[in-house]
């Protein structure tokens, strides 16, 4: 007896559609990870942010970025009592960045953002606290009144504030 005929190897079955499905995930990923404008600093923080399935599913919050704004950095009436990173950002952090940290429209994560507004106009109105809308929320001038839920910041508090927008509202 001889030996057995070799065996042909078999030729890969071909999928032709899978070639097709393949390519056109790949044009639809690329399509959404290609920037339509020129890349800002913060491009790829705001994308990274989005993760898989939004900022609510994975935990990124996205920040709108700050409208560029006159920044005032010394008061108009001399020395400021009241500093911005001592006193002024812990509150937001302590009473107002749950809401107000990626959420509701308006942003108080930081002095820029802080200086930006809302989607309705500024809040704050350097020098003038009384026509700031900062202060009319929190004193309850303005409706609603903040923190939205919760308690009224304590009234020592709010004076901070309004001192802090009466020296100019500084980025001190």
């Amino acid at each position: 007896m001889g030996s057995p005929a070799p065996m042909k190897p078999r030729p890969p079955r071909r999928r032709p559609w899978m070639v097709g499905a393949a390519v056109g995930l790949a044009l639809v990923a690329l399509a959404g990870c290609v920037p339509m404008g020129p890349m800002g600093p913060g491009h790829m923080r705001r994308m990274m942010g989005r993760g898989m399935m939004g900022p609510g599913m994975m935990g990124g919050r996205l920040e709108p970025p700050p409208a560029v704004t006159v920044v005032p950095t010394a008061t108009p009436g001399g020395p400021a009592t009241v500093s911005y990173r001592r006193d002024i950002q812990p509150l937001f952090d302590a009473y107002c960045v749950a809401c107000h940290g990626g959420q509701a429209g308006l942003w108080l994560t930081s002095y820029e953002h802080l200086m930006a507004g809302s989607r309705h106009g500024p809040v704050v109105i350097p020098g003038d606290p009384e026509a700031s809308e900062l202060v009319r929320r929190l004193t309850g001038a303005s409706q609603p009144a903040m923190p939205l839920g919760g308690p009224p910041l304590p009234p020592d508090r709010i004076e901070l504030v309004r001192r802090w927008i009466a020296e100019g509202a500084p980025k001190n």
